[in-house]
């Protein structure tokens, strides 16, 4: 296609956590873009596919144009030559014939009056096929001829007129002079008419040949290039479709001079890559609902609690004020006071996870971050009476990251848990610093039904989900991923049917931060 530009940086589009943009708000970013990239598809000057073919086919018709009017001038000019060749062999015989009456004239003196006929004869034949004689000949050569034709046959009347000998002396030498000139000049210009016509007839031969080679040659030009231009865009239309499946919606853009119908198909595919991206950050926000209205359940559930136990302090305190001492008021002043840091640590920690932020790369611990995590899962893992056991070292190397989208990374990889684990059950999280050089990595394994074989090559693609309709939106995993691979990890994951399933975030370890945000 004339109209693609290289294929645009696979990127992601996995938000950061806790980010709720609103479809309207997504599209007015995104919508700028699809323009950028519509009007640069757009301005273009047009050489569209149908009018290269229809310079492909105009090129085999002027082609056959040229060979048609070539085999007519050719044929013209054999036709031409044949009828003069008809022409000079009367024309000899006719000369032919006067000059044996000539000689019979000139030795026995008789049928001087035949000589006179023919010689009339073959005057009367270059009068009437002047045109065509001069064809061949040309203008010069024809008066030359006409010239001893003339003389011939003035000679042959003045000779029988005279009985002086030296006047047909004279005569005898002339007519030897302009009769010989006359049949030379038809016999040469026959000879080398023939030869002509020969090699025209020849080329004749050979023409449709040449024709066909030429054509052969013409159509493999232009095939290859029509098809080699065709094909590549395919190509890469292939690649884009690719890049779309695995999440990334950079709009195409152009990179040669000129628009055709891919062109059409390039700015229908950045529509729906815009339409695409909107959804797809719908559902992102949709999930994240889903894990945030999750972990309010539990947050509510465990603020009842601590409110419960100020409701009861604060009442016993009002009933029974007048009647305690000071230190027992303090004591239950310093019980409210506690049981409300509680109610306040457990609404910042959902603060923190809900809050929306740009994303803040700093030198992370992960230990901290996956107590972080189980600690606001807690309830959660009460409720369906799931043990989850933690294999930590005092101390790791630092990450660099951000510390919402981590804790996003680990919540998710826990609640999927959750979410196929009976009553029971277990989940093992734990922390390793020499699996792989340079990388942290951190095992969340669980001891359920395992993932098959079949569809464990697919659970990072975005909205694919073995959930019940409802229950998912397919994007948890991917989203983990995206935000994994944006900090030059990676997410794998192991699993055999009936033995559970371990995933692995692995995390490299740096001293310097990197400029990891400009990767967003």
């Amino acid at each position: 296609m004339e109209s693609l530009d290289d294929d645009p940086q696979m990127s992601s589009k996995t938000p950061s956590l806790g980010s709720v943009l609103t479809a309207t708000d997504f599209g007015k970013s995104t919508v700028t873009v699809e323009e950028a990239a519509e009007q640069a598809l757009r301005r273009r000057p047009t050489l569209s596919i149908r009018t290269r073919l229809l310079l492909g086919f105009s090129l085999f018709f002027l082609l056959s144009l040229a060979i048609t009017i070539w085999s007519y001038q050719l044929v013209t000019g054999v036709r031409d030559r044949i009828s003069f060749l008809e022409v000079a062999d009367d024309f000899t015989s006719e000369i032919q014939q006067a000059r044996r009456f000539e000689k019979n004239y000139l030795l026995y003196g008789t049928d001087l009056e035949h000589a006179l006929e023919h010689a009339e004869s073959a005057q009367e034949l270059s009068r009437e096929n002047h045109d065509k004689i001069r064809k061949v000949m040309g203008a010069d050569d024809l008066r030359t001829f006409d010239g001893h034709l003339n003389e011939y046959r003035k000679l042959l009347s003045r000779i029988g007129a005279t009985d002086a000998p030296e006047e047909r002396a004279r005569y005898e030498a002339e007519l030897r002079v302009h009769g010989g000139g006359t049949l030379d000049f038809a016999s040469r210009f026959v000879t080398r008419e023939r030869a002509k016509v020969d090699s025209m007839l020849a080329l004749a031969q050979k023409l449709p040949f040449y024709f066909l080679i030429a054509l052969v040659v013409l159509i493999i030009v232009v095939a290859n290039f029509t098809a080699r231009r065709i094909t590549s865009t395919l190509k890469r239309f292939m690649i884009y479709t690719r890049r779309i499946g695995l999440g990334d919606f950079t709009p195409i853009t152009p990179v040669r001079k000129y628009r055709d119908e891919f062109s059409q198909l390039a700015v229908a595919i950045n529509r729906m890559i815009h339409e695409l991206d909107r959804r797809h950050q719908i559902l992102v926000q949709s999930h994240k609902l889903r894990a945030l209205g999750t972990l309010v359940a539990g947050v509510a559930h465990e603020l009842n609690n601590p409110l419960n136990n100020i409701m009861l302090t604060t009442a016993v305190l009002k009933e029974e004020y007048a009647e305690l001492d000071d230190d027992e008021k303090l004591e239950m002043l310093d019980e409210l006071m506690g049981q409300a840091e509680r109610s306040r640590k457990i609404v910042r920690n959902l603060l923190d996870y809900a809050r929306e932020s740009e994303a803040k790369v700093e030198p992370l611990d992960l230990i901290q971050i996956v107590n972080e995590t189980i600690e606001l899962l807690g309830n959660q893992l009460k409720v369906k009476k799931i043990r989850l056991k933690t294999n930590l070292p005092d101390v790791v190397p630092p990450v660099h990251g951000d510390r919402q989208l981590l804790c996003e990374v680990f919540m998710n990889l826990i609640l999927n848990a959750l979410d196929v684990l009976p009553e029971k059950a277990e989940i093992r999280i734990s922390i390793d610093d020499e699996r792989r050089d340079g990388f942290l990595a951190v095992d969340v394994a669980d001891d359920g039904p395992g993932i098959p074989d079949h569809v464990i090559d697919r659970i990072f693609d975005p909205f694919f989900t073995t959930k019940p309709r409802g229950k998912g939106t397919g994007l948890g995993l991917s989203v983990a991923r995206g935000i994994v691979k944006k900090l030059e990890g990676d997410l794998l994951v192991t699993s055999r049917v009936g033995e559970g399933a371990t995933f692995t975030v692995l995390l490299p370890v740096t001293g310097i931060p990197s400029d990891l945000s400009a990767k967003r």
